[in-house]
């Protein structure tokens, strides 16, 4: 198993003990994701997996996934859980883990396996944040994340992408993945 694969499995586990942690009197909580309370991020952590599933298999992306509810009555650490299988073995195949995000204006952007990654460190973050969790993601994960993508996505080009709100302040010896969310533009 290559690295970028156990760096997502450790991510991807983590995210889903966390999503294991909630519950639906928690569902109307904020997270520090504008739009998102507490069961709309987690109902969009369940359906990053398959999106990256087919991402990772060469399709285009699918944005319909985000608007539909993967969760229903079930609890959504078990789904999520259920997708990030799904998802590891899409990574798995020959040259998954190569290919790269379109950009919107032309060109590739960064690789879709860094993205996932991403995506489950930090709104891994921001769950743990609205819930009450520890918010320390596996060591790993967040090492690689940070190393990836701190100081390489400058506000600049923020608006063009979309992806990301400006950069906050943290301080230098916070721990890394609160400078993380701070550098993505959370409040810690």
């Amino acid at each position: 198993m290559s690295q970028d694969i156990q760096l997502l499995e450790k991510a991807l586990t983590h995210t889903a003990q966390l999503l294991g942690n909630v519950s639906p009197d928690q569902y109307g909580r904020p997270t520090p994701c504008d739009d998102f309370d507490v069961r709309t991020l987690a109902n969009h952590l369940v359906a990053g997996n398959p999106y990256y599933v087919g991402l990772a298999q060469g399709g285009a992306p699918d944005f319909s996934l985000f608007a539909r509810d993967h969760i229903g009555e079930r609890q959504p650490g078990e789904v999520y859980a259920e997708g990030a299988k799904e998802a590891l073995a899409a990574w798995q195949a020959e040259g998954a883990l190569a290919r790269q995000m379109p950009l919107p204006g032309g060109g590739l952007g960064p690789r879709l396996a860094d993205l996932h990654l991403l995506e489950a460190v930090l709104h891994g973050w921001d769950l743990a944040t609205a819930t009450g969790q520890a918010r320390t993601g596996d060591p790993d994960a967040v090492e690689a994340v940070f190393r990836t993508w701190h100081g390489n996505h400058p506000d600049a080009i923020r608006p063009q992408t979309g992806m990301f709100a400006p950069s906050k302040p943290a301080a230098q010896d916070a721990p890394t993945l609160d400078r993380l969310a701070a550098y993505f533009g959370r409040t810690i």
